[in-house]
């Protein structure tokens, strides 16, 4: 039973794989130490803490959807595609320089994100919803789960069972994105990859 999501939902593929504290802390120190007791952060009706927003991202991980992310920048910026099959959509999302290296990522480089959703009246307004869209909701929280978890061998064997398919349409969604006139970015970081109003704005230019 969760504690954080809705229960009467199930992810057609949930990988049931663990957080990872001590890269959650690489990725959000504040979550640890004084900074810890500072800290608020909104989920639904709720306020949660620290210690309740971990035990909610670990929830994530073990209840959210997995599905095909790829690495479409490492330069100037290190920036993710997610890709999301109830939206028919991929979310750009920036990332901490840091992991490039620590991952030996590339352009191209297969990653796997963990997807949950919300329900609102219009849809995030960086969500392109594509065809086969099922208009189901009107966000997407993804998580990196190479950057949130040590379950490395459960992520290697879900990437290998994803179809080529959904990794080819994840490319060329993300590069119809690269492509725009302004390329729209969400801080991928686990306290801001659900919030589009803090999406980064980059110019085109810059974005290849």
């Amino acid at each position: 039973m969760s504690n954080f999501h809705d229960d009467s939902t199930t992810a057609s593929d949930p990988l049931a794989i663990d957080l990872s504290e001590s890269k959650l802390r690489e990725l959000q120190p504040e979550l640890y130490g004084w900074r810890a007791w500072l800290i608020s952060f909104s989920w639904g009706n709720q306020r949660l803490g620290a210690r309740a927003i971990t035990a909610m991202l670990r929830e994530h991980l073990s209840f959210g959807d997995s599905r095909a992310a790829l690495v479409v920048q490492i330069a100037p910026h290190l920036i993710v595609a997610a890709y999301t099959d109830e939206q028919d959509a991929v979310l750009l999302l920036q990332f901490p320089d840091f992991l490039t290296d620590q991952y030996a990522l590339h352009v191209g480089s297969r990653l796997l994100t963990v997807n949950t959703y919300g329900e609102a009246k219009r849809v995030a307004a960086d969500i392109v919803e594509g065809p086969a869209c099922t208009h189901r909701y009107a966000n997407l929280y993804p998580l990196i789960a190479e950057f949130l978890s040590d379950d490395l061998n459960l992520i290697s064997q879900r990437k290998q069972s994803i179809v080529e398919a959904e990794w080819n349409r994840a490319a060329q969604f993300a590069q119809a994105r690269l492509a725009a006139k302004q390329v729209v970015v969400r801080d991928g970081r686990p306290l801001y990859s659900h919030l589009p109003a803090k999406a980064i704005v980059l110019s085109s230019s810059s974005a290849h």
